[in-house]
């Protein structure tokens, strides 16, 4: 019973810690079919990545014509006439909106520490 009550608020831990971090960032939603992050704030520098409509990157600075942007491990510039800046990235596990994973997980895990604790219960009532 301990253990099952001790994953489970570990599991509601980490899920909150995950939810509470993504909505405190900002992000860039690229709003056009194919777009090139930069390197540099150049538009002839390396080209880090060919984003697609829709992909989202954490934004960093943004500045009167360019959002510096974070791409993997590195730091990018994309036109802002590109994207918009965003609150909630719309982030997914599996295609499942992360807000409707939570609630659920919420549930099950509630569903399970609810049921040991009757099933607990009826084997202490019958000894």
């Amino acid at each position: 019973m301990k253990v099952l009550t001790i994953i489970a608020s570990t599991t509601l831990f980490i899920l909150t810690s995950i939810m509470i971090s993504y909505s405190a960032s900002q992000f860039v939603e690229i709003k056009k079919p194919f777009v090139s992050i930069y390197e540099y704030l150049d538009p002839k520098s390396e080209i880090l990545i060919q984003a697609a409509k829709n992909d989202h990157f954490e934004l960093i600075y943004e500045g009167t014509a360019w959002y510096q942007v974070k791409v993997k491990d590195k730091v990018g510039w994309v036109e802002k006439s590109a994207g918009t800046v965003v609150t909630n990235p719309g982030y997914t596990f599996f295609s499942i909106p992360l807000g409707t994973l939570f609630f659920f997980l919420l549930l099950l895990i509630a569903t399970i520490t609810g049921a040991s604790f009757l099933i607990y219960k009826q084997k202490t009532a019958e000894l």
